[in-house]
């Protein structure tokens, strides 16, 4: 009875939700009975299979990732004609090729500081020397198949380099693309079907994959810059609606608490999506934003933004209301701090 009553609040969780991966953790006589998503089990270290491709013990209890199974065109063509536009790995490289002279006069340079599973070349683009300013770190594509976050980072970027007063306030690390593999795959996983939003660890030698690149590199510049960051968002597209994800109200302490409070309601002044929403979860320790809340002790939230916006809709969004999203995250941190 226990069972068949997890079961029913999994599904229900799942309809409710939509377009979105969701998670649970249940017993393996479950997973049979789950027909109306693609299941995908955690087979050790953040490796999500098919459950087609694992051998399941009734009597065991698995983590778990569901999505829907018209939620992924693999078709770029198909894609475009139905969705807006996909952000694919080539975008990037020609975004911040074109851009390359502002990014230089602005006192940044972009660096290449390594390489995906298959080859794709991962960036990073900071400061050219580090000052005493307030520092915000940006995440883009933990997830591949999430490209509406790299236009919105397309935005916040745009807005940082041609305005000088915020430049002169806040320097930025921004890793614009962590996951080229599954961007390309259209996938939430990367190469080796591994969750990297899950990959993250106290101690960067223990990450996988991508995550060991990404992570070593930010632990060396948060050497160099000390306590100097005060936030850090992680972006993401999966939701069927606009929120954030922070952490619950006694997580670090009601300060903090009100501090993340402040900025998600200064966003949705700004942003007419976001609107101010969003969902408390202490999440998995395995998360970007908990390992640097957990262990660099950092204001770390997740942005999240719906995957798939049909072509046709009625709220009026657009590749530049992506974009337009962006600026408002611009002008929330500059009211804010």
């Amino acid at each position: 009875m226990k069972k068949l009553l997890i079961l029913a609040i999994l599904v229900l969780s799942f309809n409710t939700l939509a377009e979105c991966v969701h998670e649970k953790t249940v017993y393996g006589s479950e997973l049979k009975n789950i027909t109306n998503a693609q299941v995908f089990v955690e087979a050790g270290n953040a490796i999500f299979r098919p459950v087609s491709q694992i051998s399941i013990d009734e009597d065991k209890l698995y983590n778990i990732q569901l999505t829907h199974s018209h939620s992924k065109l693999k078709n770029s063509g198909d894609y475009n004609a139905k969705y807006i536009e996909y952000y694919g790995y080539g975008r990037m490289l020609k975004y911040l090729s074109d851009n390359k002279e502002l990014i230089r006069n602005a006192g940044y340079q972009l660096r290449e500081i390594g390489k995906s599973i298959k080859g794709r070349k991962l960036f990073s683009v900071t400061p050219k020397q580090y000052k005493n300013k307030k520092t915000i770190v940006m995440f883009g594509r933990h997830h591949g198949d999430e490209g509406t976050a790299n236009w919105i980072i397309e935005g916040f970027f745009n807005e940082y380099l041609t305005n000088k007063k915020f430049r002169d306030e806040f320097q930025l690390v921004l890793y614009p693309m962590i996951n080229p593999d599954g961007t390309e795959a259209k996938s939430r996983y990367n190469a080796n079907g591994r969750d990297l939003n899950r990959s993250w660890h106290a101690n960067p030698k223990e990450d996988f994959d991508e995550i060991k690149t990404i992570h070593g590199d930010l632990r060396k510049i948060m050497k160099k810059i000390g306590q100097k960051i005060f936030i850090a968002l992680d972006m993401h597209g999966s939701f069927s609606k606009d929120f954030i994800y922070r952490v619950e109200r006694n997580y670090v302490s009601i300060d903090f608490y009100n501090s993340q409070q402040n900025f998600i309601d200064e966003l949705g002044i700004y942003d007419p999506w976001q609107e101010g929403r969003f969902i408390l979860s202490n999440g998995d320790e395995r998360m970007a934003r908990l390992v640097l809340i957990n262990h660099y002790k950092k204001n770390a939230m997740t942005h999240e933004t719906i995957k798939n916006i049909p072509k046709r809709n009625t709220d009026g969004r657009t590749k530049h209301t992506l974009i337009d999203q962006g600026t408002a995250i611009v002008k929330t941190i500059q009211n804010l701090y």
